[in-house]
């Protein structure tokens, strides 16, 4: 592919903590390969403060010398109707890259003026169907370009999440996964069917696909030991310098019993789908990410004492329980040896 107008083009919304570090990474490799157009990170707050997640993805293109090639912009610094309450200091920091103290461009000379959700609805606008979001923090952002634009998931090409859970397993707190829990209204409002569209063409007349990494497909499904993490960390590219740096901490706490990857995966399946065919070799035969998948009706609970923030699956065969639920596949199965080649890739080997 020579230019970039036939290229796939991707939005990323990120709360960056270190995770996210490696999921953008993965993303700017392959938009440097020429197989993708990043056209805008947007920013939100969840891992640590948006402020923080600004000087992070900064730092992160910073690194690899990309800072002047894909625009920032920043967005909203708080769920949309309660306050901000989830720290995840224990995982991420204060800072969301382990309290690194590492070096950032100055965000007032960096950042775009434009806010992150007025961003997206200008793309989607402007490029109805071509436009790939992926977000791997709290859905704020995309709900307040819903909300601003209500014809969003008519108008995207696909939505790739990283978040909700499909068991009933939480992270933060007993039913929660954190990317939901940390604004289940945002996530409840974007994954809900407002009707049908009144659409401009044919083309805007269906709902774009969702694809949704949730929390058990990490924790469970990817079995991916330490000792690996460790190899790929030996890797002498920026990449890898800059991830080792803001995943001391965690390395050394070993909180689960192997090293779990989220937002990781959530952008390997989602290249994969674009440009998985572009990225193998010559004659190689096409291993796909995903071996399995759950096609269901999805949305958020917001009530529960207990189940605020949790995915709701309505999976009657012969009725809808939810009438608001939208259609998405879910990823619960993968391939680990594709993923640990895009892993690879995020820490600036070869694919």
């Amino acid at each position: 592919m020579s230019g970039t107008d036939d290229l796939p083009r991707i939005i990323v919304d990120t709360d960056a903590g270190i995770d996210d570090a490696g999921a953008l990474f993965m993303l700017l490799e392959a938009h440097k390969k020429r197989l993708v157009n990043i056209v805008a990170i947007t920013t939100c707050h969840g891992n640590t403060t948006v402020d923080n997640v600004n000087r992070n993805v900064l730092r992160i293109l910073d690194k690899i010398s990309m800072l002047d090639q894909i625009p920032v912009f920043s967005g909203t610094k708080s769920p949309i109707t309660r306050p901000y309450f989830i720290n995840e200091t224990e995982f991420h920091g204060q800072d969301g890259f382990g309290d690194s103290d590492l070096p950032h461009p100055d965000p007032q000379k960096h950042l775009q003026k434009m806010p992150a959700s007025l961003k997206i609805v200008e793309e989607v606008q402007k490029r109805p169907g071509s436009i790939n979001l992926l977000a791997i923090g709290p859905l704020t952002n995309v709900a307040v370009a819903k909300m601003l634009e209500p014809r969003l998931l008519y108008r995207l090409a696909s939505l790739h999440i990283m978040g909700g859970n499909t068991t009933g397993e939480g992270n933060e707190s007993a039913c929660g996964e954190f990317n939901f829990l940390n604004d289940p209204e945002a996530a409840q409002n974007v994954l809900s069917w407002d009707g049908p569209s009144s659409a401009e063409s044919e083309a805007e007349s269906k709902l774009c696909p969702i694809f949704i990494t949730p929390w058990e497909t990490c924790l469970c499904a990817i079995n991916i030991p330490y000792e690996y993490r460790l190899e790929l960390g030996r890797l002498e590219t920026p990449q890898a310098a800059l991830l080792n740096a803001g995943e001391a901490r965690t390395m050394d706490k070993k909180l689960f019993r192997t090293w779990i990857t989220c937002d990781q995966i959530a952008a390997a399946w989602m290249l994969d789908v674009l440009v998985g065919d572009a990225l193998k070799s010559t004659g190689e035969t096409r291993e796909a990410l995903c071996l399995a998948k759950m096609e269901t009706f999805v949305s958020v609970e917001v009530q529960g004492t207990h189940t605020r923030g949790q995915m709701i699956l309505d999976r009657c065969p012969f009725k809808r329980f939810v009438s608001y639920a939208v259609p998405a596949s879910l990823l619960t199965a993968v391939n680990i040896a594709t993923y640990k080649r895009y892993l690879t890739m995020a820490f600036g080997g070869e694919f």
